[in-house]
Formats: structure tokens, C-alpha cells, sequence
């Protein structure tokens, strides 16, 4: 009888009888785990009766759900196929235990060079979150169960960095999130010219662990890297550092600290890598720093050389596919070297991105979305994929879904100005002019007048019939024109809104020429509209050649 009673009491603790409960022992609301259930097989169960019904779940069977390594589809989307069965491992940012608050770029560095390591080693068994999604959880005060639960991962790496002139020491965890059990624990001391071995032996490590079976292979294409100067190494984590940061000084001084790992260390492949990603944004749209004229060959001719040095690195083609279909408007070649970085390294979600935004550009919008979807499965808690996302269901002119995925990364960050970017220029098309200023108004303060989001006000304005603020922000542009580069499209774009044909067409036949990478989207660009009747506008836009 004793048996019996505390069986009923283990069930009765095991199970949960509404969806209050199965919400709060998730950590979300009601309507997302309605959501899950809906969309994503959230395992709850339904109890019918004569007129009512109630739902029940137990917690194992959330968690191993969980664990599973889910991916949390749009609203009203249908469930996607799961991205993976692999089990997810999480890199927390390792602690800065020098004593020097100025080493925080070197074990920031070293824990997104471990989680490339670990992403490399046996991808079909073992998927690695990403960086942006793990450095969330820097001084952070969360336990392994809650950090796995909010990752959908099933293990944790935890660890730390002590560096003393040029010895180093690293000493990490393995802990299985299901349990809080630690499976596996060691320190290493090394000369910082043997970082990139030790790197790798960790990597190693960690994933025998959890897989049990590192495969010849791969120990093979990881054994014994080369050592590598120290300076070179400590000026590749700086460039990243910067890098990160994504703002236009902090580029131009990742762009100095790569350049200075080169001159070191000519034969170092990422820090090439890392000059390709630098010149690359600083010619995007979204930036309109260089042109692209001057900035995408540099970007180019660094990716190259990283490949040459480096066929395996996955961000060096990454890159190369990057510039192929957005600067060289060359979709076969995008084609091939975006899927080559993903096939050298399936969890490096960049390239994901990168691929998702090369598949909507052809129409497939399915695949499209199911390229972020496993994007965001490695980087959850990303804000860029979020509002990468949201950008294509703009394009798609779903309005709603794109200002609900944006409004997403808003809840990830409530700064992210390309988030505000997303929404507010969809206010616009649905015709919510007050809306969508106050959201771009909000995202021009952000960026301290970018010419950017100045544009994207400007047009704003020139939709809502607010044409003297409008041309306040033609101006603006034209006026910083004077002092530096401001891309012609954004020129082009404010006119457009506007309905000048004549003027919007000829600052978009500039922005052609600039080889502009947003005039690969003008084919669906629902402001581009007004445009569409004049034979001269299909001319500027690119298309893949049948």
C-alpha cells in the first residue's frame, strides 16, 4: 500500500493539469506553448468530456521535447521537419580570470574560436549553438538547467581563461543539462603558439564525450594545426572583438587589428576571413559606408586568399558566396560556395543566412524559411536572424508576420535598430503612417542619424504625404554627400517614395552603378512599385540568369 500511494504521489509531481502549468514549467506564456502544441508537437495530452475537455502533460515528457533541440516556428506556420536529432551543445563565454578587464577580448575570443573548433568537428552527430546566442549568457547568474532550457540545449560547456604574458590556461566542464551532472572536466596550460592545437584538442575532447566515436577522419583533419605567432592570434581576437560589435568605428578597427594578424602571420587564414566579412558590411546597404565598388574586391580578393590558405573554412566561402550574388549578381556562384560552407561546417548559421536570403531571391520561399529555421536553431537567441527573417516576410509582403518576427528580436534587444528598420517600413505599406514614423524615428535616434535610417524616415514621410519633412531628409543626405559616400539608393528610394519617377530612377541607375546590394531585392520591393510601368526600371534590376 505504501508502494502504491507513493506511486500516485511521483505522478501526481510528474504531472501537469493545465496549461498554466505546462506554461510555467516551460517558462513561457500560454500562448506560446499553445503555440508549440500547435505548430511544433509539443507532446500534451487531452482528456474529453461530456461537453469539456482539459489538457494534461508530464514533465519528462516536456523536457526530453525540449532537449530534443526544438525550433519554434512562426505564428499560424506550419510545423517544420527538426532541423536535427543531434543533441545541442552550448559554449558559455568562458571567464577572464587574468585579473585585467582589458583580457576580456582574449577569453571572448577564445570561446568563439572553441565553438568554431567544436561546430567543425563532427557535425552530423553533434550540433554547437552559436556565439551571439551564447555570449547572452556572459556574467550571467542562471543556473545549467535554465540556460539549457532557454538554448534548447542538452549539454554545456562552462570553463575559464587565465592569461599570463604568453603562457595561457584554459580549464572547462562538460555538464549534461538534463541532470546538472558534470560528465567531464580538465585544465590545460599552454605557450600561446600552441593555441590553435590546444583549441582543437579540447574540441576533441568534448565532443568524444558526448558522441563516444570522434571519427578517424575528422581526428585526422584536426590533428596537430600548426603553431601559430602569438601576436598574429592576439590580433585575430582583437579584429573579432570589433568585429562583434558591428558598428562602423568598431569595423574600421577590426579591419586594423586583422591587417596587423596578417603582416604577422601572412599564412593565417581566418584572420583573411575576417578582412572579407569587415569589407562586406562596410559595402552593404545596411551600413553605406564604402562603396561597393571599392570595398566588395577587397572583400573578395581577402576571401580568396582564405580559401587558398584554408579550403576547409567555412567562412571564407561563406564570404565568396556572399559577394557572388550581391556584389557579382552571379547566382550560380553563390549557389556553390554557400552550400560548400555549409557542408564544411553545417553549424555556422551565417551561412545559413546567407543561403536562406540566396533561396528568396529565387522565389523559394518554403526552403527559404526552413534554411533560418535551422539557422535559428543553432542561434536562438539571435536578433539579426530574427529580423533577417522578418526582412523576407516583408518581401513577401506579409506585414504582419514580418512586424511579429521583428517585434521578436526587440524582445531579445530592445536596441536592435534594424528590428525597428523591419517594422516600421511595414507600417508603411499597411498604410499606418503614424506608426511607422514613430518606429523609424525611433531607429534614426538609435543609429545617430545614420544615413540609413535617415532614408528610410525620408521615405516614410514622402508615403504618409509629409513632403516637406521628406525633402528635409533628401537634404540631410545630400548635404553629408558633400562631406563623404552616401549610397545612391537611399537617394533613390526617398524619391520613389515621392512618386518623382524620373528622379528616383536616375539615383537608382547611380546605385546600379555601384553595383548597390539592395538592387538585388528591388524585384520584389513593394516601394519600388510606382516604378514598375518605366521599361528603364527593369533594366537596373538583377536577375538570375535562366
Amino acid at each position: 500500500m505504501a508502494d502504491l500511494n507513493k506511486n500516485k504521489s511521483d505522478e501526481r509531481a510528474e504531472r501537469l493539469d493545465s496549461w498554466k502549468e505546462i506554461a510555467a514549467h516551460l517558462k513561457r506564456d500560454v500562448r506560446t506553448v499553445q503555440r508549440w502544441e500547435k505548430n511544433e508537437r509539443l507532446p500534451v495530452h487531452r482528456k474529453h468530456h461530456e461537453k469539456l475537455g482539459s489538457v494534461y502533460a508530464f514533465k519528462s515528457e516536456l523536457d526530453a521535447w525540449w532537449n530534443e533541440g526544438r525550433i519554434e516556428p512562426a505564428a499560424g506556420m506550419a510545423a517544420p521537419t527538426r532541423a536535427t536529432a543531434r543533441p545541442l551543445l552550448a559554449v558559455l563565454p568562458l571567464r577572464n580570470l587574468s585579473g585585467d578587464p582589458a583580457q576580456e577580448y582574449f577569453s571572448d575570443g577564445f570561446t568563439e574560436e572553441l565553438i568554431a573548433h567544436l561546430s567543425r568537428v563532427e557535425p552530423a552527430l553533434l550540433g554547437v549553438i552559436a556565439r551571439g546566442s551564447a555570449m547572452k549568457f556572459k556574467q550571467s547568474d542562471k543556473g545549467a538547467d535554465q540556460i539549457g532550457r532557454q538554448l534548447g540545449a542538452s549539454y554545456i560547456v562552462d570553463g575559464s581563461v587565465r592569461r599570463d604574458q604568453e603562457r595561457v590556461r584554459i580549464s572547462v566542464q562538460l555538464i549534461r543539462v538534463r541532470d546538472q551532472s558534470h560528465l567531464w572536466a580538465e585544465s590545460y596550460d599552454r605557450h600561446l603558439r600552441d593555441i590553435l592545437d590546444l583549441q582543437s584538442e579540447v574540441a576533441r575532447a568534448v565532443t568524444a564525450e558526448i558522441t563516444a566515436k570522434v571519427s578517424s577522419t575528422e581526428q585526422a583533419k584536426h590533428a596537430g594545426p600548426r603553431p601559430i605567432d602569438p601576436d598574429a592570434y592576439n590580433a585575430y581576437l582583437q579584429g573579432r572583438f570589433f568585429w562583434n560589435r558591428r558598428t562602423p568605428e568598431a569595423i574600421k578597427k577590426a579591419i586594423d587589428h586583422f591587417e596587423q594578424a596578417v603582416a604577422r602571420d601572412a599564412s593565417y587564414a581566418p584572420a583573411h576571413a575576417g578582412l572579407a566579412d569587415c569589407y562586406a558590411l562596410l559595402a552593404s546597404i545596411e551600413l553605406g559606408i564604402l562603396p561597393p565598388i571599392e570595398a566588395m574586391p577587397k572583400a573578395k580578393n581577402a576571401a580568396r586568399r582564405a580559401a587558398e590558405l584554408d579550403p576547409s573554412l567555412a567562412e571564407a566561402h561563406a564570404s565568396l558566396g556572399f559577394a557572388a550574388l550581391w556584389f557579382d549578381w552571379d547566382w550560380a556562384a553563390a549557389d556553390k560556395e554557400l552550400r560548400r560552407a555549409i557542408e564544411l561546417n553545417p553549424a555556422y548559421p551565417t551561412a545559413r543566412q546567407w543561403y536562406a536570403e540566396y533561396l528568396a531571391t529565387l522565389d523559394r520561399m518554403e526552403d527559404s524559411v526552413a534554411e533560418y529555421r535551422q539557422a535559428l536553431a543553432l542561434d536562438p537567441l539571435s536578433p539579426l536572424l530574427h529580423t533577417a527573417l522578418g526582412a523576407e516576410y516583408y518581401f513577401e509582403r506579409d506585414y504582419d508576420r514580418s512586424i511579429d518576427q521583428s517585434r521578436r528580436a526587440l524582445d531579445l534587444d530592445p536596441n536592435f535598430i534594424l528590428a525597428y528598420f523591419n517594422v516600421g517600413r511595414a507600417y508603411v505599406q499597411k498604410r499606418a503612417y503614424a506608426k511607422a514614423i514613430a518606429e523609424l524615428t525611433k531607429a534614426r535616434e538609435l543609429s545617430a542619424e545614420s544615413s540609413a535610417m535617415t532614408m528610410a524616415l525620408g521615405y516614410a514621410y514622402a508615403a504618409a504625404a509629409k513632403k516637406s519633412d521628406a525633402v528635409k531628409m533628401i537634404e540631410f543626405l545630400k548635404a553629408r554627400a558633400r562631406r563623404g559616400y552616401v549610397p545612391a539608393f537611399y537617394l533613390g528610394a526617398i524619391y520613389a517614395g515621392l512618386r518623382d519617377v524620373e528622379q528616383s530612377l536616375a539615383w537608382l541607375k547611380k546605385a546600379h552603378d555601384e553595383r548597390c546590394d539592395y538592387m538585388v531585392h528591388l524585384v520584389k520591393e513593394a516601394a519600388a512599385d510606382p516604378l514598375r510601368k518605366d521599361a528603364r526600371f527593369a533594366e537596373l534590376v538583377p536577375r538570375p540568369r535562366r
